[in-house]
């Protein structure tokens, strides 16, 4: 897709400030492509600035990490709509938060990607604008801490939510308007086959209707409208326990509470097993009433009041000749006088009264009960009684069937204990007397340490006493009997919800609700958590609100050294000019930066590099006096204002004492921490008073650029030196861009036999006008803009393709060697760099400069060479001598070679010092196993000298200049002419 495309998808969609990014497949950071006005005017800057520069320009650099940490995995991932906030850079140094929407396009040509961001800055209102940039840093701590207070509470609110989908039972939650807030992945199912269907904002009658048209639910005799009509009706809304059947003959039992806001909580209990249990229990009783009407002896069955209720032929035929004489609800008295009437018990004759008083008396006497096991799982009930003759009658019933049901029946309610038990918070069952029926655990932990002091049929009254006087009501303490008189009342058995604190800030909301026998169900869910964070948000909101009244003070200093920040400079500088305006004199600015202090950060951690800036601080204020102004307005930076009353070289002076000072070293925890520092100056009047600070910072480039731990000195050509380097940093980029950067080869000779052993591939660049330039016209610019790791992976890239296909006929390849960057090993991907590596068939040696490889050797760079080691790669010591490498250094990292610095190489003559200085090299890398190169070897002489001295491998323009390719291939053909090995 073209950029023009782009813009007009974008652009037509908002009016605000809008950038298009690029980003190469080989490229850590895009670069702006596109800014339109808004844009512009939103980040201070002209497009001229912006186009072709990394998209960290805009971002603050302190956030930058984390914000890319927090994008790359949506970018990774493939979104191609996100949002994302970010903490941004205006050009005048404030900072400033925006919320981004990215709109991103895979190029598929390039292989890149087009990212189009829409920017809305979302600081504070407008009056609080000044005073939130100058809190800066505690109001990013502060959203930290609410972020992660939010962050808990997500969580809990998703433990809470993945609990109710573990639940096997359906539960779901409606609003006051019957339409679902929230509901588990059973009632999902139970409702549709679709996961989908059943969705939050869905009213319960389009749910049902759902259910019925899947087939979940089976339409009612009275059909669906009429069904959900009475479903929803006032009346029905409020019953709190029924029975539904859904399709399958599956059933629920439907259990409804509403909260105290209206929502209506539900849960469908599967009592399917329970329904069918009855239902066959039911058909049982219809058969056994049949087969006892069948039965040849009598039987019959009298309640509890003695009241005749069932009774076969053969017990009327007892009593009477006429079975209609026996009639339902009859009491035994009554029953007995029908068989009297009928002469039906001999030895009652003459006596009738008395003996139906002494028979109705001990009817307790007459009734046992036997159950008897057969084999086979087979089971009988023997009923025996004394019949009006006196004879025993025996009735077996068999209750095989019902003693299987009775037995399966107490498996399924031993699994609902033992549910209810596995519960993790307390639920408890009360009579319609709330007399405790059955309760978990949990529910005993609640209360007391002894479990034996929780019994059945325990009041209400006792459970609350057993509570309170284990101390774990901490609102009874001291008042133990008034708070139980004030909380158990008639009413509360009726309170569907309330909040009840326990003991060690324990927290627990306690749902009541009551079935249609009268018991009370009281479950208490654990809300500690959301209590707790509750208090963290009014303690968080307290703290914000203190903030708030320490913003005017805290907004002008630095948090971490106590000095002056951006703000405090603007406005110290506004007091100096207005002074000079009065009392005349000059003004000058001192912009100081310390060198390596990324290192410091990197390999010895943030804790040290906050300890360094803290004695940097210390310092400076050492050295300047009391009407001075100090500031640090970056991560390193620090800027010293002056006011000098006549002409004065105290800035200058000031300069130089600083800069020795910050020479010295820092100790964290018994570490050395090494840095320096690099000063711009500025003075009027050879400096403008309003582009003093611009200045400085000009300066302190021209002093970094002179190699650090340097002093500069503002003066008019160094903007023009500026927009030259500015020049050839954007056509650095452009040439990254276009591929210029290639590879040169200078050959490595062995100095016992002459022949080309290895090969050490160097960047040049290809300039479109300028021709083949080395590496020291672009390489201290490509530094500054970062890219020097780039340029290394292009070359080593192009050269391990190059070579491997051009090599393919000789029957010893070269090894291929090449200069590395220390930051491409910290961060380049090493498997990335092995698959490349493993793709040359001779052998890769990585070339390291002695400061960056021996000066700061941490777990992690070690650790990335010992990776490096595994793939087969060597690692080499390049310009050994320039740095400060010890023998122990040498000794833990045990490089494969060293290459002698080639300024060591150049005085060296038979005897001199030089040479002795190289032999000692040399030997010290024999007695430590490691390979020597010489290289800068000129001359036949400086070549036999140090194939005397021991050298292994020489190198340079004795024996080539570095090489294109089709020249090296040429070289190679062509061979060694034996006469340049002749010193042997």
């Amino acid at each position: 897709m073209q950029l023009s495309e782009i813009l007009q998808d974008f652009l037509a969609l908002t009016q605000d400030a809008v950038c298009i990014g690029f980003r190469r497949p080989d490229e850590p950071t895009a670069e702006l492509v596109y800014v339109n006005d808004g844009f512009c005017e939103l980040f201070g800057y002209s497009r001229e600035d912006l186009i072709g520069k990394p998209v960290n320009i805009i971002h603050d650099p302190d956030q930058w990490d984390e914000y890319v940490a927090s994008i790359a995995p949506k970018f990774a991932s493939g979104a191609k709509h996100f949002r994302q906030n970010a903490r941004c850079l205006h050009s005048e140094g404030h900072t400033f938060w925006t919320t981004m929407s990215f709109f991103v396009v895979e190029d598929e040509d390039k292989g890149g990607r087009y990212s189009c961001a829409v920017f809305h800055n979302i600081s504070d209102l407008v009056d609080r604008e000044r005073e939130a940039e100058r809190a800066l840093a505690e109001r990013s701590q502060l959203l930290v801490e609410k972020d992660r207070t939010y962050s808990e509470l997500l969580d809990t609110q998703t433990r809470l939510l993945s609990a109710m989908n573990a639940y096997p039972s359906p539960f779901v939650i409606y609003d006051k308007d019957m339409r679902l807030v929230v509901c588990n992945t059973a009632y999902q199912q139970s409702m549709s086959t679709r996961p989908d269907a059943i969705k939050p904002g869905m009213h319960v009658r389009d749910a049902m209707n759902e259910a019925f048209d899947s087939g979940r639910m089976i339409i009612p005799p009275e059909g669906r409208e009429k069904f959900l009509d009475k479903l929803l009706s006032s009346n029905r809304v409020v019953l709190l326990n029924e029975q539904l059947e859904l399709a399958g003959d599956i059933h629920h039992k439907v259990l409804r509470s509403k909260a105290k806001n209206g929502d209506w909580v539900i849960i469908r209990l599967d009592i399917t097993e329970l329904v069918r249990q009855k239902r066959h229990a039911e058909e049982t009783q219809a058969r056994l009433l049949s087969a006892i009407g069948a039965y040849p002896a009598p039987f019959c069955i009298y309640d509890d009041k003695l009241n005749l209720v069932v009774w076969n032929a053969e017990y009327a035929a007892a009593l009477t000749e006429d079975p209609h004489d026996l009639q339902a609800g009859m009491s035994l008295t009554d029953t007995m006088r029908v068989g009297l009437s009928n002469d039906r018990f001999p030895e009652a004759r003459g006596r009738e009264e008395a003996w139906l008083a002494q028979f109705v008396k001990s009817r307790e006497d007459t009734l046992l009960v036997e159950d008897m096991e057969l084999d086979g799982d087979r089971h009988h009930r023997v009923l025996r009684s004394y019949s009006s003759n006196g004879d025993l009658v025996v009735v077996r019933l068999d209750t095989t069937e019902l003693v299987r049901q009775r037995r399966d029946l107490e498996m399924t309610q031993s699994r609902l204990v033992s549910a209810i038990n596995a519960f993790p918070d307390p639920f408890a069952i009360y009579d319609r007397d709330l007399n405790l029926l059955t309760w978990n655990p949990a529910f005993v932990s609640t209360l007391t340490d002894n479990p034996a002091d929780v019994w059945v049929g325990m009041n209400v009254d006792d459970v609350l006493r057993l509570a309170v006087n284990n101390g774990h009501i901490p609102a009874a303490k001291g008042r133990e009997n008034d708070w139980i008189s004030e909380y158990n009342t008639p009413e509360m058995p009726s309170k569907k919800m309330e909040e009840l604190e326990f003991d060690n800030d324990m927290h627990y909301r306690i749902i009541r609700s009551r079935s249609e026998n009268g018991e009370v169900v009281v479950l208490r869910l654990n809300i500690t958590e959301s209590v707790r964070q509750r208090r963290a948000l009014e303690k968080y909101a307290k703290r914000l609100e203190e903030a708030n009244q320490q913003i005017t003070h805290k907004a002008l200093h630095d948090q971490l050294t106590g000095l002056g920040n951006r703000r405090f400079l603007s406005e110290k500088f506004e007091e100096l000019s207005r002074r000079r305006k009065i009392e005349g004199g000059e003004l000058a600015a001192l912009h100081i930066d310390l060198d390596r202090f990324k290192q410091i950060n990197d390999t010895i951690g943030h804790a040290a590099g906050d300890h360094v800036l803290i004695d940097v601080a210390d310092r400076i204020r050492a050295n300047v006096g009391p009407q001075d102004v100090v500031a640090r307005i970056g991560g390193d930076e620090f800027v010293i204002l002056l006011w000098l009353p006549g002409e004065s070289d105290r800035p200058q002076k000031m300069a130089d004492a600083l800069l020795e000072d910050l020479f010295q070293p820092s100790f964290f925890r018994d570490r050395k921490c090494r840095f320096g520092a690099s000063i711009g100056i500025s003075q009027t009047p050879l400096a403008e008073e309003s582009d003093l600070l611009t200045n400085s910072d000009v300066a302190l480039y021209k002093a970094k650029r002179a190699g650090r731990g340097q002093v500069a000195v503002f003066s008019q050509s160094d903007i023009e030196e500026m927009r030259r380097t500015k020049a050839l940093a954007d056509d650095i980029m452009r040439a990254l861009e276009d591929s210029e950067f290639l590879p040169y080869y200078q050959p490595q000779i062995a100095a016992n036999t002459g022949e080309v052993v290895g090969i050490e591939a160097l960047a040049r660049w290809k300039h479109p006008t300028k021709g083949i330039l080395a590496p020291d016209h672009f390489l201290p610019v490509a530094s500054d803009l970062n890219v020097v790791a780039d340029i290394d992976q292009v070359i080593f890239e192009k050269a391990i393709a190059e070579c491997e296909g051009a090599f393919s006929d000789l029957k010893h390849l070269p090894s291929l060697s090449f200069n590395v960057s220390a930051k491409r090993i910290q961060f380049e991907e090493i498997t990335k760099i092995g698959r490349i590596a493993a793709s040359y068939s001779g052998e890769v040696a990585f070339e390291l400069l002695e400061t960056i490889f021996l000066e700061e050797e941490s777990d992690a760079f070690m650790m990335q060479l010992d990776l490096l080691r595994d793939m087969g790669i060597t690692l080499e010591v390049d310009d050994f001598g320039s740095g400060r490498a010890s023998i122990v250094a040498l000794q833990k990292i045990a490089p494969d070679r060293l290459k002698i610095d080639r300024r060591l190489i150049v005085p060296i003559e038979e005897g001199n010092s030089a040479a002795r200085l190289v032999k000692s090299i040399i030997e010290i890398g024999v007695a430590l196993g490691i390979d020597i190169t010489a290289e800068g070897v000129e001359t036949k002489e400086q070549a036999r000298i140090l194939t005397e001295l021991g050298a292994e491998r020489l190198q340079g323009y004795y024996f080539s200049r570095p090489l294109n390719l089709p020249d090296l291939c040429t070289y190679l053909q062509e061979g060694l002419d034996l006469r340049v090995i002749g010193w042997k």
